[in-house]
């Protein structure tokens, strides 16, 4: 029996595990490894398209600035989407993870074969991802209660590092709580964005929207392992973080 069957084994939601955030982690860094080669945006990291908002609007690249104004915009559209699809599902008592991410595969595959024949702008396919990172993003943003990277990377990097502190320090004070195991997984997830990211450029540098082929096929596991799983599924939106 695989974990994913077995409820007993599995402390928190299938979507909460460390490797579903991971994976989730490493979809996001492939993801903007193509808008950020393409267009020079990003699709999950908001910071970044807002500073470069304020450069390029600075050096009076209206433009540039327009575009990364326009990521954040079309980012937020997809939070917001999702948040209502969410809100209408549960109110039907039905889960959300799987149809989010059938959701994801169709339009990221879509969106690789549209990129590959040069069929449209760029540019539209840059949005279209922006605005899945933030369907994704609201969707799938907690591992065991923690904010994951998913995009809160600047979040993930600073609790890793305080909770590593935390256990290096428990002989000055001891909370009682437990750090390594959390920070491992903000680390792990972490590697994964970064590989993610990394790995992404080189796939599309051989063949542009190989990046996206292979997030659609990473996403397309965890719809698997989201329609095959037994017991909870979805994130707790509302969980406290630690």
């Amino acid at each position: 029996m695989s974990l994913a069957q077995a409820p007993s084994l599995r402390r928190y939601p299938l979507l909460e595990t460390v490797w579903a955030s991971a994976s989730l982690a490493f979809v996001s860094g492939l993801l903007d490894a193509w808008t950020f080669g393409q267009v020079g945006t990003f699709a999950t990291v908001q910071s970044g398209n807002l500073i470069s908002l304020g450069y390029f609007t600075a050096g009076g690249n209206v433009g540039r600035a327009l575009l990364a104004a326009s990521s954040v915009l079309v980012f937020a559209l997809g939070a917001f989407v999702c948040s209502i699809m969410v809100l209408w599902l549960s109110r039907r008592g039905r889960s959300y993870s799987a149809p989010v991410l059938l959701g994801e595969v169709a339009i990221i595959a879509m969106l690789a074969v549209l990129s590959v024949g040069h069929v449209v702008e760029p540019m539209w396919i840059a949005w279209a991802i922006s605005f899945l990172a933030g369907v994704q993003g609201n969707a799938f943003h907690r591992e065991a209660g923690m904010l994951y990277g998913n995009i809160a990377v600047t979040s993930v990097i600073q609790m890793a590092a305080s909770l590593l502190g935390r256990a290096v320090g428990r002989r000055i004070a001891d909370d009682g709580e437990r750090h390594v195991r959390p920070a491992g997984a903000y680390l792990a997830v972490l590697l994964a964005f970064a590989v993610g990211g990394g790995g992404g450029f080189l796939l599309n540098r051989g063949w542009e929207g190989l990046s996206l082929v292979l997030a659609a096929a990473v996403l397309l596991v965890l719809w698997t392992c989201a329609v095959r799983g037994r017991g909870a599924i979805d994130p707790a939106q509302n969980a406290p973080t630690p």
